[in-house]
Formats: structure tokens, C-alpha cells, sequence
């Protein structure tokens, strides 16, 4: 029987550490993926949950950062665009609003200041 994190191929009599992005128990005949959204080491017991801002397919090795544009919460297995009216850095975890004056479309790294005799409230996508 082999300890957390390791698995015996074939009954064989030697226990081998489980590969990044996957796990087990004590005594698992086996080892299973992560789900998406966590990830871990190679010999893991068990998988970690991704950090905000990023993010991780099923049996990941680690997370991924959000790309501009988008953002994520803990433990999440893809990244969302922000909405238009708001922005973001590369892993954020929220989307910022577009402060008066500027604009965003949907998916935006930056808000883009409004032209000459137009104006927007907080939070817009287009000026007026």
C-alpha cells in the first residue's frame, strides 16, 4: 500500500510519486487529476485551490495568470472579461470601473479618455 502522493503502477512493488496535476490519498490504487481551478506538485496528497487572478485546467502542473481584460476569484478554472465600463491588470482579481471622462469596451486593459466637449459617468462604455 503505498503513502499520499504516490501510486504503484501495475502492483508493482515500489511506490512512485504521483505526476504534477495529480494527486492521492494513502492507499489509493491510483492517482486522479486536479479539477479545474487547483493544481499541485508532483507527490501531492492533495490539490491546491488557484489564486485570485488566476486560473488552471483540470491537471494542472500550476495556474495561469488572467490575461489584461479579464479577472478571476479563488479557486476558478477560467478567467472572465470585464464587463464594458471597467478594466484590469494582468491577474486581477476584479475589474476596476472607469472613472468620469473615460470608457471602456468589454474586455478592456485601460479606459480611454473621452474626446474634446464629450463626457461619461462613472462605469461607461461610451461618451456623450
Amino acid at each position: 500500500m503505498c503513502t499520499a502522493g504516490k501510486n504503484s503502477i501495475s502492483r508493482a512493488s515500489e511506490c512512485t510519486d504521483c505526476d504534477a496535476g495529480k494527486f492521492s490519498a494513502a492507499g489509493a490504487a491510483s492517482c486522479s487529476s486536479c479539477d479545474g481551478g487547483t493544481y499541485s506538485d508532483e507527490g501531492a496528497r492533495n490539490c491546491s485551490s488557484c489564486d485570485a487572478g488566476t486560473y488552471s485546467v483540470t491537471g494542472a502542473a500550476s495556474c495561469s495568470a488572467c490575461d489584461a481584460g479579464y479577472h478571476s476569484g479563488t479557486g476558478e478554472s477560467s478567467c472572465t472579461k470585464c464587463d464594458s465600463g471597467t478594466w484590469s491588470n494582468v491577474s486581477a482579481a476584479a475589474c476596476i470601473s472607469c472613472a468620469p471622462g473615460t470608457y471602456s469596451g468589454a474586455g478592456a486593459e485601460a479606459c480611454t479618455d473621452c474626446d474634446a466637449g464629450k463626457y461619461s459617468y462613472q462605469a461607461s462604455s461610451q461618451c456623450s
